[in-house]
């Protein structure tokens, strides 16, 4: 019997974090709105992770056009239904604005980098603030708004995860969706490694246990879809990747205090290394390059079926505004075509709050 499938439709709301190849109403606003027309048409309510620190790190530079267009859409989004939910970029605390580029501040690519102190610039006090801000910013449009849910920058709850997960939960946070079950990923920027995560399909994770372990209270998770493909499927999949080069709007964040070209192309050749070696883990996008509809429709099911044994399993889909073009935003269509599809009545598509206050 094909248990209950609570599916969350999630956006990474941001900029690129190394360099961007066009204004942000190109990389970030554009995109967005064509996805949330696009949603539209769809009946999909989605989740929107909001890099709030960029907003504030632009506010401290005098760009204020970027911060009202992000601000501007995002009550634009949760006008229309969508949800709006806390992602953190800590680097943004203390990048500085020189000369036309971002300086970036490299000693701050995690949550944990920040210590967790009683310091205004702490983790514990930027994730306060961050939910202050979200709520003060959208409950004008919904009052009954509530931030309550977290992705991490990277996708990254460690280093020192208890601690961070303390930070959270002490702040009113209650979902977390940053976990990809069985993704190892080293990064200059971040390290990840989530092959200890728990085999059930959802668990609460308390500080005294952290991700590995399933507690009795503490944080929801609602991890990222993972699966694995054949050495056809995945040749093909690296074939497709190559020919879709040209679409870039911008590069991933390295190290580098300046997001030079060569310190981005070695963010970007270390990021598709994990492809080539062994038996790598796909999350479950609608943005990655080289996905098409057979590859992600039969990678969730293998998910699902990996979990039928549960009444229900809740799960995200991520992807990234930036990151979508035209064949990005039609596979993102057919993949909602076909989850409904195939599972009917068994689907239900919703958003992190439906989910925390279920």
């Amino acid at each position: 019997m094909t248990p209950e499938i609570v599916l969350l439709i999630t956006f990474d709301y941001e900029v690129f974090l190394g360099r961007n190849f066009a204004p942000a109403q190109e990389v970030l606003f554009g995109p967005t709105d064509e996805l949330l027309e696009l949603c539209k048409e769809l009946g999909v309510r989605a989740t929107f992770f909001a890099d709030v620190c960029s907003v504030w790190a632009h506010r401290r530079a005098g760009l204020h056009a970027y911060a009202d267009a992000f601000e501007a859409q995002l009550r634009a989004a949760r006008h229309a239904g969508h949800d709006v939910q806390l992602h953190l970029h800590p680097h943004w605390l203390a990048s500085t604005y020189e000369r036309g580029e971002w300086r970036i501040a490299t000693d701050r690519m995690y949550l944990a980098e920040l210590g967790f102190g009683d310091g205004p610039d702490a983790a514990p006090a930027v994730v306060r603030r961050g939910i202050a801000y979200l709520n003060e910013l959208l409950r004008p449009v919904d009052p009954a708004y509530r931030c309550l849910a977290f992705r991490a920058a990277g996708l990254a709850l460690g280093p020192r995860e208890r601690e961070t997960i303390a930070a959270l939960l002490d702040a009113g946070i209650v979902l977390d969706a940053s976990v990809a079950k069985g993704l190892r990923l080293r990064m200059d920027t971040i390290s990840v490694d989530y092959r200890s995560a728990p085999a059930r399909a959802n668990w609460h994770m308390a500080p005294e246990g952290g991700v590995t372990r399933d507690s009795t209270h503490g944080l929801f998770e609602v991890p990222i879809a993972t699966f694995r493909s054949d050495s056809r499927t995945r040749l093909r999949f690296l074939l497709r990747r190559a020919l879709s080069v040209g679409r870039l709007r911008g590069t991933g964040i390295s190290r580098s205090a300046r997001q030079t070209r060569l310190a981005n192309l070695g963010t970007l050749l270390l990021g598709n290394l994990r492809y080539l070696a062994g038996d790598p883990v796909f999350l479950l996008s609608c943005d990655t390059k080289g996905f098409d509809a057979p590859m992600i429709l039969d990678g969730f099911a293998r998910y699902v079926d990996a979990h039928s044994a549960e009444r229900r399993i809740a799960v995200s889909l991520l992807s990234h505004p930036k990151l979508m073009f035209a064949p990005e935003r039609e596979l993102f269509r057919v993949f909602i075509d076909g989850v409904r599809a195939r599972y009917g009545l068994s689907l239900s598509l919703a958003t992190a709050t439906d989910v925390a206050l279920a």
